[in-house]
């Protein structure tokens, strides 16, 4: 399923789209063929990489997914809860270089997410999420593993699971571990609507914990108004963030769509 869905996510994505627009009109332009055709392909193109860069849509549609759960300030009150799970983002083997340069920055940020939960509840145990990225290397979560012995946390204090390549894979191999305890759920802020609906329709007790938050600090208390501005500010102040933000809002809005066609949430 993932060989049908990947190619035609890029291909449909805002900045597929773009792509494919301004590639038809140059070609077409070279070609000499259908003029008109050419310079609507190429100002079409255009218009939507300016709307994509300049417009305040990215952080809108971020801020949607980023809602859906609040931070977790504290540990939660209640049922005892023993394991903290963090799911996987993306990491590459380099031997020459240390644990911190091989794992991506999303990926850094939820395991500071996970390791500052795991101070606050000293008795539990870590478990990290996510398989082999790129042949012959490990899984991520080892390498996710090795970040947090380097931060000090013991190795018998986790566990890493390195079968699964979805978000979907990840929850189902970490109920083998987990059964139906409650667990702290930490991934990055707007992947979390779609990882606790994979997790309830498991039948499992997550804990929501989203880390990486790209713009709700700055909305979260903020009046309608404030919130408006800001995200005009984006007029002013534009930023090659938009597009990578909007790729991935883009990615998560069809993962859900995805998901629930196939039954996952």
């Amino acid at each position: 399923m993932d060989l049908i869905k990947r190619p035609l996510e890029i291909v449909f994505s805002p900045l597929g789209i773009t792509t494919v627009l301004i590639a038809a009109g140059i070609i077409l332009s070279l070609l000499k063929r259908h003029p008109k055709l050419s310079r609507r392909f190429l100002v079409s193109g255009g218009l939507l990489f300016l709307i994509l860069f300049f417009s305040p849509l990215s952080g809108y549609l971020v801020l949607r997914l980023e809602r859906a759960y609040p931070p977790l300030l504290e540990p939660p009150a209640g049922p005892k809860v023993d394991n903290i799970v963090i799911l996987a983002g993306y990491s590459e083997e380099h031997r020459s270089f240390p644990i911190t340069a091989n794992v991506s920055e999303r990926t850094i940020c939820s395991l500071s997410e996970g390791l500052r939960l795991y101070r606050l509840l000293p008795k539990a145990k870590l478990i990290t999420s996510g398989g082999v990225v790129r042949e012959g290397e490990r899984p991520v979560a080892a390498a996710m593993s090795d970040f947090l012995q380097q931060m000090g946390v013991p190795a018998g204090e986790i566990t890493a699971e390195g079968n699964s390549q979805n978000t979907y894979e990840n929850l189902f191999e970490v109920k083998k571990i987990v059964a139906s305890e409650p667990f702290i759920l930490v991934a990055q802020a707007c992947d979390m609507k779609r990882a606790m609906a994979v997790a309830r329709k498991l039948r499992m007790n997550p804990v929501a914990a989203p880390a990486c938050h790209w713009t709700l600090q700055y909305h979260m208390n903020a009046s309608a108004t404030e919130s408006i501005v800001r995200h005009l500010n984006a007029f002013v102040h534009p930023s090659s963030e938009n597009l990578s933000r909007i790729q991935w809002a883009f990615h998560e809005y069809v993962g859900y769509v995805w998901y629930r066609a196939l039954g996952y949430v």
